[in-house]
């Protein structure tokens, strides 16, 4: 046999078996996940105050910086070991200060990079793409919905034994930047300070993959 009929059957071999590598790593994939949530929230610069009742004039704070437990739904299409798209309904729990009060759920799409080890079984992988949450607040303090950055990362294990039943554990949110109206110490309103809002979920989750 020549030396370029062997080099194309070689070729061939190879191209074979690195297409059922893929194939094998990709498909659609639905999961659910719970754990800790967290909130944080506050201006650019501490002096400013979010001024949680305008009517008695006597609660304001600099920041928020609560915390409860969540869960997501996630699902989405691996197109190989690198990348895939995901999209999320994330319930971030209950978030109380003394007298205001949260319980934000967001919808998410994004991306989902990674790439895999152990024959497919261990992925850590990073996210980022887009959100819109909404706060569902006790009282209108802030904006009660807006456009979020999605980002996040994490690792998924998926034992060869169970046949497309996988584990991820990983910390993902939701994060904002606005102009809120604000109070200094000496009263003086300003609207145009910058206000971030931070949204994150530390999970466990279960998923499979088809």
């Amino acid at each position: 046999m020549s030396s370029l009929k062997k080099s194309l059957i070689a070729l061939l071999i190879a191209s074979l078996s690195v297409s059922s590598v893929l194939a094998s790593e990709s498909g659609t994939y639905f999961g659910f996940g719970g754990g800790w949530s967290g909130y944080k929230a506050k201006f650019t610069d501490s002096d400013y105050y979010i001024v949680e009742d305008e009517t008695s004039g006597t609660s304001e704070t600099k920041s928020y910086d609560e915390s409860d437990k969540g869960y997501k739904i996630y699902g989405g299409y691996q197109f190989n070991k690198i990348i895939g798209v995901e999209a999320s309904f994330t319930d971030y729990g209950t978030l109380s200060s003394d007298n205001y009060t949260q319980k934000p759920q967001s919808l998410a799409v994004y991306a989902n990079a990674g790439y895999n080890f152990l024959n497919g079984q261990l992925r850590p992988f990073g996210v980022l793409g887009v959100g819109y949450l909404k706060t569902h607040q006790s009282r209108d303090i802030l904006d009660d919905d807006f456009v979020t950055l999605h980002a996040g990362g994490g690792v998924e294990y998926y034992p060869a034994v169970l046949k497309g039943m996988g584990f991820r554990a990983a910390v993902e949110g939701d994060f904002n930047s606005s102009s809120e109206r604000a109070v200094d110490e000496s009263g003086n309103y300003y609207s145009s300070e910058r206000f971030w809002q931070r949204h994150v979920l530390l999970y466990l989750g279960v998923q499979y993959k088809f």
